[in-house]
């Protein structure tokens, strides 16, 4: 099995970065997946909160813009949720999102070194935010640590795919920076997007990982369209 280094375990200043498109990370989203995201995020959160009852604790880990935890409020209006990032600039603009009197707390950490006490949670959310972490093993074994035996971790990830795609390729190599550029002004940030995708796990060895660092179970389902992002369920 590979031994794969993402850019971000190479040394990538992925955080720097995200303060830097913050203001803009929203729309270039939504413009470069035409919306696609949103389903994907609303389909993961329900598969996340399907049995943890009516008022689950949950951790967003890479929250960013708040684009997670906001949708676990809206399905689980019990649920207390943590939004933990480590770019403080991406929770600044999400914030200006939450309804009054929203259950969602926003904390600046690291998601190598989460504040959270052993199983303090029921169940944990992340949207593409584990291919920019730069020890991935640790960072998933602290998100094992603070999940509750029987909870549940549901992780929206672009991991390598197995084999080369023509118009995957061409899209993601090709069109997403230029697009990416265009809205916000930012190059290098959506030159880093496709190239860290093709230096990251496959979803085998991303499953792999999973279970080495203590999950019992772990399966990666790919998304419509296939090939592009992976929904990786974990217990």
């Amino acid at each position: 099995m590979s031994a794969a280094t993402s850019l971000a375990e190479a040394g990538a200043d992925v955080k720097t970065m995200f303060n830097r498109v913050a203001r803009r990370y929203d729309a270039a989203n939504r413009i470069m997946s035409a919306g696609i995201d949103v389903v994907w995020r609303k389909k993961a959160i329900t598969r996340l909160l399907d049995g943890l009852g009516e008022a689950p604790r949950i951790l967003d880990l890479g929250a960013g813009t708040l684009d997670g935890a906001l949708e676990v409020a809206r399905r689980a209006p019990g649920a207390r949720v943590a939004a933990a990032d480590f770019a403080a600039e991406m929770l600044r603009a999400g914030r200006k999102k939450l309804p009054p009197g929203a259950a969602i707390d926003t904390h600046a950490a690291d998601g190598h070194h989460l504040p959270y006490g052993r199983g303090a949670f029921d169940g944990a959310f992340s949207a593409f935010c584990v291919r920019n972490l730069r020890d991935l093993r640790q960072g998933l074994a602290e998100l094992r640590r603070v999940v509750r035996p029987g909870g549940r971790v549901v992780i929206l990830e672009f991991l390598r795919p197995e084999k080369r795609r023509f118009f995957f390729d061409l899209y993601n190599n090709h069109v997403l920076p230029l697009v990416g550029w265009a809205v916000t002004g930012d190059r290098a940030a959506y030159r880093y997007l496709p190239d860290s995708i093709a230096a990251f796990r496959s979803p085998e060895e991303f499953v792999a990982l999973l279970r080495e660092v203590g999950f019992d179970e772990a399966t990666a389902t790919p998304l419509f369209p296939s090939g592009v992002a992976s929904m990786v369920v974990a217990s």
